[in-house]
């Protein structure tokens, strides 16, 4: 290391020689050089003493700082081909010779020289450190390196020694290592060809196991043993044997494989699958699987058919699918229906579940490109679509067969439920909404519901002409009928706005209470979807297996009932409990029904009859069927709205068409529509109507003992009040199943559900047009002298009779509200129109009246007024203000009585008829003719006799010993 330094140190020093500078070896100083540089420079100054310029550089290098001198060094110096003397010659020289800038010239290169030594020697101690470690390091592998070589040397003496002594020992030890590897690989050799012999009871017992991967797996280790021995002719034998065996095996693998179809066993698969993987065969497996499906689909629903045939056919004879659908009887009908779902649901589970297997379970690494897993879900897949499409058409084409239509109601229901469970199945298994089957249905449904109805209208028919118009005991609501069971919760889901069947009419009816028809109230609060099942919001593929199924049951109600429950169009899960009786059920719903009627009108019950009771089961029947066939909920739900129309139209023939008066003003607009749309699109498609009524219009209808049967009238006309206002109930429910294009109709129906209290109109004044002799009436009023002079204070003779005939009335009322409960409102409100209608008809008939007639004519009026509402305890504003206002056009003016002439004639509709408003004219203005022939001129051009005027026939009228008239048979005008 010290040699390195020496050297190095005596470079730098011939260096300096050469530009005339010492650099000390040890201590070299910037003091030092400073002293050195200025000895030369005083050298060089006695040359150079006369120049100024000279002296001027000197003073300028000496001026600048080390850096500016080292960047002022030429680039040439740094270049090792450069030639520096040569190039600070050209430099001096290219001028000519100037001593001067030679002179500074060498100046400034002993300056540079000066600097650049002191960076260099700057840079040397810097490093020295770093020098130190380096040579250290040098030491010390230096050291190494002669162990190392001691070591070699040492091994080297030992080999040698080995050479010398050990060669004959080592020569035997491998001749008998040589003979032993013989002698392994030839019993190696004879154990292969033991095992191959005994291959084939290996993979046969394995076979036994189920341990298909073992025994495909030993299959294929011996068959490449053997093609290792195969230059032995023994071996050679036997691998033609291997090659069979394994054809065997495959052969015994494709049987279990299509044992899966309707045996699925997933351990038994999952062997499969791993022996197929080893034949490199998991995608011609899956191409046969798919095959095996369609033809275990073909060939297990020609077996269920054939086992519902003629036992007694001959089997020899092979029928179409087509063939063997017609030949099933219809009492056998559901059960091969039912069967055949059961078979394809076996079908469909297998599969499922090798659906779900493969998506469990990958058969090849992930980031394997092209992965067979890729292929088997792609066919997978659309090996669902396929399967179900294949079935699809196996029961549409069951369901296309003519024994369909000849199911009962009951029985077509319970198709219709089986059919709903095996859409959900589809809608499961593919997701896929069958349109097929719908359409299939939909066309079965619509004739099946098309004669369904029409029998329903008629068993209405049969129930009207045997009904005795009695309340029946112990009805609360629909929903504790039988046939609403199933949408007992489906309501309380889709319920209607709280008070919504009273918020129109909440007064039309003594059973209309604020409460009576909440929802809440109704529908039970039972749910079921949270106490029938754990598995009660799964699918059905969750829930079942292979072994069982949905169609499990056959034809017991509670599959029925469940199934209209769990239909998917609208509900996702909603079972009853087995355990669960259906006392229960009651119990829950009515102890609800019970507290809103006691809440709300005092507990009464409600008035129904037999033949509303038999409307609202059809109603209920219908809703199960709209639940199913949601694609015809349409016409079903119209259907629903013509059972109810019917029945009002069969109460106004019976009840409402033998009033002593003309009926066509006591009818509203829409209630007329109504009629004739029932009298002209349901009516002729009735076959038995018109019924026979006679017998209750002669002795009911016609005896004024029972008040001209006003028990039965109100019965009538209450239990359809209670109709239209338990239908309302379902409201909300029919929006829902109904299609959005279509809910206008029935919005539009709900708009006049109170079409009932229109009918009451002309129902009850068959009655109380009854309650006055009207002819008597009218010519005791024609005698009353109403031209005096002076104000009586004593009413006529008339009003006590009709006061007389009101208290009888009243009094055969009260008898009657011993059995039944009266709407009075609507009764007396009819009474009331009667009565005023009468006084108005009889005013209008004075000739002469003066001014203390008019005020006996208002004597009159208002006694009878305030006995009326005294009797009936209540009041008749309207009817008042209607007598008051024609009493009162008296006083007029002639401008009053012309504009008032005017008004009444724009009044839509008419409070008074032409004759009245003609002779109280003619009355008026006895004594203007130019007026009274103006307004009969307005009157006769531009109006008609349809006023709401009380038309009252003079037949034959008798009144019997209570007041009442006996008979009244005439519907003609007054004249």
């Amino acid at each position: 290391m010290d040699g390195i330094k020496g050297k190095f140190m005596d470079l730098l020093h011939k260096q300096a020689s050469r530009n005339h500078m010492k650099i000390p070896a040890m201590g070299f100083s910037d003091h030092f050089i400073q002293t050195v540089t200025e000895s030369q420079k005083t050298g060089f100054s006695v040359a150079t003493t006369g120049d100024g310029a000279d002296e001027c550089d000197q003073v300028d290098c000496s001026q600048k700082s080390d850096q500016e001198v080292l960047e002022s060094i030429a680039n040439n110096y740094f270049k090792a081909d450069s030639n520096p003397a040569m190039y600070e010659l050209q430099n001096v020289l290219a001028n000519g010779v100037d001593y001067a800038l030679i002179e500074s010239t060498m100046l400034k290169l002993r300056t540079q020289h000066k600097v650049l030594s002191k960076k260099v020697l700057s840079n040397i101690l810097e490093q020295r450190s770093a020098c130190n470690v380096e040579f250290a390091a040098i030491n010390e592998t230096q050291k190494e390196l002669e162990e190392s070589l001691w070591t070699c040397r040492k091994a080297r003496s030992y080999l040698n020694y080995a050479k010398q002594n050990l060669t004959t020992t080592s020569l035997e030890i491998l001749a008998s290592y040589r003979k032993r590897e013989i002698l392994k690989e030839l019993l190696s050799t004879l154990q292969a060809i033991k095992k191959l012999k005994s291959t084939d009871v290996e993979v046969q017992k394995l076979l036994s196991e189920c341990n298909y991967s073992a025994a495909i797996s030993l299959l294929l280790n011996c068959k490449d043993s053997a093609a290792e021995y195969n230059h032995l002719h023994c071996v050679e034998s036997l691998n033609k044997k291997l090659q069979e065996t394994l054809l065997l095996t495959e052969f015994q693998l494709d049987t279990v494989l299509n044992e899966m179809i309707l045996n699925f066993d997933m351990r038994k698969y999952s062997k499969l699958q791993e022996a197929y993987k080893l034949l490199n065969k998991s995608l011609i497996a899956m191409d046969q699987l798919h095959i095996n499906f369609i033809s275990a689909i073909h060939s297990s629903v020609n077996s269920v058919l054939r086992g519902y045939n003629d036992p007694n056919a001959d089997e020899n004879i092979k029928l179409l699918y087509e063939q063997l659908c017609d030949q099933v009887e219809a009492d056998k009908y559901i059960p091969c229906l039912i069967s055949l779902c059961k078979t394809v649901w076996t079908i469909l589970s297998s599969y499922y579940q090798i659906v779900i297997w493969h998506q469990n379970y990958k058969l090849y690494p992930l980031d394997m490109p092209d992965s067979p897993d890729n292929y088997i879900q792609e066919k997978l897949r659309k090996g669902q679509s396929r399967i179900w499409n294949d079935i699809l058409t196996k029961i549409c084409t069951f369901l296309q067969s003519s024994k369909l239509n000849a199911l009962k109601y009951d029985q077509f229901i319970q198709v219709l439920s089986v059919i709903q469970r095996l859409k959900k199945v589809g809608q499961e298994f593919c997701n896929e909404n069958s349109d097929k089957l719908i359409e299939t249905m939909q066309l079965q449904s619509e004739e099946f519901f098309q004669r369904y109805h029409l029998c329903c209208l008629e068993e209405i028919c049969l129930f009207l002409d045997n009904e005795s118009w009695t309340v029946v005991d112990s009805f609360a609501n629909i929903l504790q009928l039988p046939e609403f069971r199933s949408i007992r919760h489906s309501l309380r889901r889709h319920k209607s706005p709280p008070g919504m069947a009273a918020k129109n009419h909440n007064s039309l009816s003594v059973n209309n209470s604020p409460t009576s028809n909440n929802c809440d109230e109704l529908v039970s609060v039972h749910s079921q979807d949270g106490g029938s099942s754990i598995y009660g919001s799964y699918g059905y593929f969750l829930r079942f297996s292979e072994k069982s199924s949905p169609f499990d049951g056959g034809l017991d109600v509670a599959m029925l009932e469940e199934d209209i429950l769990s239909g998917i169009v609208d509900e996702a899960s909603c079972y009853f409990s087995e355990e669960e009786s259906e006392d229960d059920h009651k119990s829950k719903d009515y102890d609800d029904c019970s507290g809103a009627g006691n809440n709300g009108a005092g507990g009464q019950q409600l008035t129904v009859n037999n033949t509303t009771l038999n409307v609202f089961r059809c109603i209920g029947r219908y809703l199960q069927m709209c639940k199913l066939l949601h694609c015809i909920s349409p016409k079903i739900v119209a259907s629903m709205l013509e059972l109810i129309d019917f029945y009002a139209y069969a109460v106004h023939e019976i009840f409402g068409k033998d009033a002593p008066v003309q009926m066509e003003t006591f009818y509203s607009q829409k209630l007329e529509q109504k009629l004739e749309f029932v009298r002209q699109n349901v009516i002729p498609n009735i076959k038995i109507w018109p019924l026979n009524f006679s017998s209750l219009i002669n002795n009911e209808l016609a005896n004024p003992d029972t008040l001209y049967g006003l028990s039965q009238r109100i019965v009538a006309m209450e239990s359809g009040h209670c109709m239209t206002q338990q239908f309302q109930i379902l409201q909300s429910y029919l929006n829902h199943l109904l299609p959005m294009q279509d809910r206008p109709m029935l919005s539009t129906y709900f708009e006049y559900i109170c079409f009932m209290h229109d009918l009451a109109r002309p129902v009850y004044t068959c009655v109380t047009s009854r309650v006055f002799d009207l002819p008597a009436i009218l010519t005791m009023m024609s005698k009353v002298k109403w031209d005096v002079n002076h104000v009586s204070f004593q009413h006529n003779g008339y009003i006590d009779i009709m006061n007389r005939n009101v208290q009888n009335f009243a009094m055969r009322l009260e008898e009657i509200a011993r059995d039944i409960t009266i709407p009075f409102e609507q009764v007396w409100n009819s009474l009331a129109h009667v009565a005023t209608r009468l006084l108005v008809e009889g005013f209008s008939n004075v000739k002469k009246c003066s001014a203390g007639g008019r005020a006996l004519m208002q004597l009159d009026f208002t006694n009878f007024m305030s006995i009326f509402e005294l009797i009936s305890n209540q009041k008749f504003s309207d009817h008042r203000q209607f007598v008051d206002m024609f009493i009162k056009a008296y006083y007029f003016s002639n401008e009053q009585f012309e504009e008032w002439i005017v008004e009444q004639k724009n009044v839509e509709p008419a409070q008074y008829s032409n004759k009245q408003l003609t002779n109280l004219i003619q009355c008026v203005c006895v004594s203007d003719k130019r007026t009274r022939q103006k307004l009969l001129n307005f009157l006769g051009t531009t109006s008609t006799q349809n006023g709401s005027n009380l038309n009252v026939s003079f037949a034959n009228t008798s009144t019997n010993a209570n007041g009442v008239p006996s008979t009244a048979n005439s519907n003609s005008n007054s004249g």
